[in-house]
């Protein structure tokens, strides 16, 4: 994976999913046990490795997802701290719809991936994202404004 460390700084080149629900009203979060924030479904690329290509390894290896079709929606920089490390983070973020192929999925409000119980994924209506904690804050607009553009963006929250 594409991320290392130096003293108190670390670098990460990360990609994310806003997985939307067959019929685009929720949104699949996750978190780790213990964080007390959401994020989106993903991970880090590895090298020599394209991050669309990232994204359904990610989302196959925690999800069990397979036939997706990523779409481009989010570019973005960050700067951000996190437990004492200040972090830069560039992240390519893909938008997910499901089908009805993948109807299992959606069986359950919250769920543990394929990786265990650790992981947390949770479906949450768009309307209701406001009344959750979402890393970085700016993914909330990202996905209630989809409107099948792509965006570049930097954020600095340290």
């Amino acid at each position: 994976m594409i991320s290392f460390k130096e003293e108190n700084r670390k670098f990460n080149y990360r990609v994310g999913a806003i997985i939307l629900s067959e019929d685009k009203q929720k949104v699949l979060l996750h978190t780790i046990k213990g964080y007390g924030f959401y994020l989106l479904p993903g991970g880090r690329v590895e090298w020599m490795e394209f991050a669309e290509q990232a994204i359904k390894r990610e989302l196959e290896e925690e999800l069990g997802l397979k036939n997706i079709q990523p779409k481009e929606r989010l570019y973005l920089e960050d700067l951000f701290e996190f437990k004492e490390v200040e972090f830069q983070e560039v992240s390519v973020d893909y938008v997910v719809e499901l089908t009805s192929e993948h109807a299992e999925l959606e069986k359950e409000e919250e769920f543990n991936g394929v990786e265990g119980e650790k992981y947390i994924y949770k479906w949450v209506k768009i309307d209701d994202l406001d009344n959750y904690i979402i890393k970085p804050a700016l993914l909330k607009n990202v996905i209630k404004n989809y409107n099948n553009k792509f965006e570049y963006m930097k954020l600095e929250e340290r």
